[in-house]
């Protein structure tokens, strides 16, 4: 096995025995989340769109690392979080024993290997993987991993968990539709600050009061230039409309702090408890 110590290649403190090995994998590579989402996906990505690393930079994306499977290929504005390869992955004789006989881990892994497929696709492509620490072996040399990965390339979406029939996800649209469909707040939170998570609103704000203090005050200069102006009617009700939508966006701000203050206490509650 590679492991003369009894243990996963690379995880020298999880022992090589069927429970550890299958908890173990399920944590490294189980996408239930999205798994879970797979009706949605649709609304979020499209079968097949991963770039090649080489082209992650030409999009102007920074190449950030994620132990989490539900990150991997999770692109948020000029980042993309990539899981590296685990060690024991590449080891054939580890990967016969535990993974080919799991059918929930050999799909789940056939679908992370067959992103790698599209990943890695030139020469660049495996130095840049190489640099960023996505390959768990330095001495790996371009010809080995192109036999490697070739029985992982043709796979097709019957051979792969729910989640890997999509490619790169957009982590805005997660956010979204978490909300919408899912009864989660977010997917994955972005903003540590909460001074960062209402700055996002200035701008809509902003275009929002904009508009309706220049179609108030349009009305105004008609009503004032002819007082039997069309716009005379449906002034009290935009105008009533306008107080209505100003004290809703004032008090907004208030019960959004109030509601993160009331989660994180009882979230803090909970885990206390436990």
């Amino acid at each position: 096995m590679s492991s003369p110590d009894g243990a996963i290649p690379g995880q020298p403190l999880i022992p090589l025995d069927f429970n550890s090995v299958h908890t173990f994998l399920s944590q490294e590579l189980s996408t239930k989340r999205l798994d879970d989402m797979y009706s949605r996906l649709w609304l979020i990505s499209s079968k097949g769109n991963i770039s090649p690393l080489h082209h992650q930079a030409i999009k102007g994306r920074q190449i950030l690392i994620t132990e989490s499977p539900d990150l991997h290929l999770v692109w948020y504005y000029d980042q993309i979080f990539i899981k590296p390869i685990p060690r024991c992955l590449l080891n054939y004789a580890f990967f016969k024993t535990f993974v080919s006989r799991d059918e929930s881990v050999r799909l789940a892994t056939n679908g992370f290997l067959r992103t790698y497929a599209k990943l890695i696709v030139h020469e660049s492509d495996f130095e840049v993987a190489k640099e960023k620490k996505l390959l768990p072996c330095d001495e790996i040399t371009w010809k080995e991993w192109c036999k490697f990965i070739q029985g992982f390339r043709d796979f097709d979406d019957a051979e792969v968990t729910l989640r890997y029939q999509y490619g790169e996800l957009r982590l805005t649209r997660l956010n979204f539709y978490s909300k919408v469909f899912f009864d989660s707040w977010n997917y994955f939170d972005t903003y540590t600050q909460y001074g960062w998570y209402f700055k996002q609103f200035i701008a809509p704000y902003l275009f929002v009061f904009g508009s309706i203090t220049v179609v108030l005050t349009a009305m105004q200069t008609a009503i004032t230039a002819d007082s039997e102006s069309v716009y005379k009617n449906s002034a009290y009700g935009f105008s009533t409309f306008s107080i209505g939508t100003t004290l809703i966006g004032l008090a907004l701000f208030p019960v959004l702090y109030l509601l993160f203050q009331l989660r994180e206490f009882v979230y803090a509650l909970l885990h206390q408890k436990g």
